[in-house]
Formats: structure tokens, C-alpha cells, sequence
């Protein structure tokens, strides 16, 4: 596990453990009680260490998105074309996991409630996500290999699939238990498939 910068090694070991908890209720269905309990710690150690719940929260949030934006950055500056780089924008996401699957259930609330819980610093991570998926695009449309488009609907389109598939599994697996006839491979597929489908799906799009 690498701590990141400026954290303790107690309150790292803090975010792990209420990271499921924000990922599993929310931020309104959480009391700080139920997150000391969590991490292992009392309050009083909670808000030494970091704060209250709002700072946790947000720690939490930004951290998530902060880890993905490092992953992201240094996959694709190691990329030769644009579409490598697309390609590596959506593997690192699709394979993600550890962070997707906490991720994906908080930014779906916060995307149903406007973002109104959603701090500044996660917005920056975000920002820079889109700003990398954006550079490649252009790069792509000044080389004339890839048509010009909006690079947040491109974004929309990579984040928002790959969020719900993380997100629906138990849904995925209810309706395999209901319809037993179902191609199940085509509801489960490995990491590496998703990535690559996806990557497809999208380039194949905006080919020139």
C-alpha cells in the first residue's frame, strides 16, 4: 500500500477503512460512530487525524480520483499515438478495480444529487482525467486520424460505462439467477476484455 503524500500512515490506514462504508451508505447514511468503528479508531483519533465527517468524506473522494489521475498520467505519457494513449486512459480505469468499485457507488450518488457533496479538490482530479482523454483527442484530430468531437461526451461515455459496470454486478447476477439461459458471458467479462471492448467501441467511433 502506498500512503500518499502529506497522510499519516494512521490516517491512511483510516481512508482504507471508511472508504467502503462512504462507497457502501453514502455520505448522508453514515455517522461518524459507525466510520471510528470502521477504522478501528475512536472519534477523538478521527478528527486528530483528519477531521470531520465533511473532511473525511472528502478526503476519501479526492484521494480515490487522485490515485486513478497518477495511474492514468503515467500510462499515458509512456504511449506512442493517440489511440495508444485513449487506450491506455480506458485500461487503466477498467482495471482499476480497487478504486472502481468504491468510486463508482459515491459518484453515482453524487451525480444524482447534483455533486452537492462533491469537494473542490475531487473536481480537480476529474479535471485532469478529462484534460489527459482531451489532449489525446486533439492530438488525434491535428493529425487528422481521429475526428474532432467533444472530448467531455468522450469522457461521459468511458467513465459512465465503466462506473456501471462495476456498479451492477449484483444486478447482472439476479438476472442470470432468473434467466438461466442467459449468455452469461456476454454480463461477465474479465478487466482486460472490458478494456478492450470499450477502447474499441469508442475509437471506432471517431476514426476518421
Amino acid at each position: 500500500m502506498t500512503t500518499d503524500a502529506n497522510i499519516s500512515p494512521t490516517a491512511d490506514g483510516i481512508l482504507d477503512a471508511i472508504t467502503r462504508v462512504f462507497a457502501d451508505k453514502g455520505y448522508d447514511g453514515v455517522r461518524v460512530a459507525e466510520l471510528a468503528q470502521r477504522a478501528n479508531v475512536n472519534k477523538a483519533t478521527l478528527y486528530y487525524q483528519i477531521g470531520d465527517k465533511e473532511t473525511l468524506y472528502h478526503r476519501v473522494l479526492e484521494r480515490l480520483l487522485k490515485r486513478a489521475a497518477d495511474e492514468v498520467a503515467e500510462a499515458v505519457a509512456g504511449a506512442g499515438s493517440c489511440e495508444e494513449k485513449i487506450r491506455c486512459f480506458i485500461s487503466i480505469l477498467a482495471h482499476n478495480s480497487g478504486n472502481l468499485r468504491f468510486t463508482a457507488p459515491i459518484m453515482l450518488r453524487e451525480v444524482a444529487s447534483g455533486g452537492r457533496n462533491l469537494p473542490d479538490a475531487a473536481l480537480l482530479q476529474m479535471s485532469r482525467l478529462l484534460g489527459m482523454l482531451g489532449e489525446a483527442l486533439d492530438e488525434g484530430a491535428r493529425e487528422g486520424v481521429l475526428r474532432p468531437v467533444n472530448g467531455f461526451l468522450v469522457h461521459m461515455m468511458i467513465v459512465g460505462t465503466l462506473m456501471l459496470y462495476s456498479s451492477n454486478e449484483p444486478i447482472r447476477r439476479r438476472v442470470v439467477e432468473l434467466s438461466p439461459g442467459l449468455d452469461r458471458e456476454n454480463l461477465f467479462i474479465s478487466r482486460e476484455e472490458l478494456a478492450e471492448q470499450v477502447a474499441d467501441l469508442v475509437l471506432s467511433g471517431i476514426r476518421l
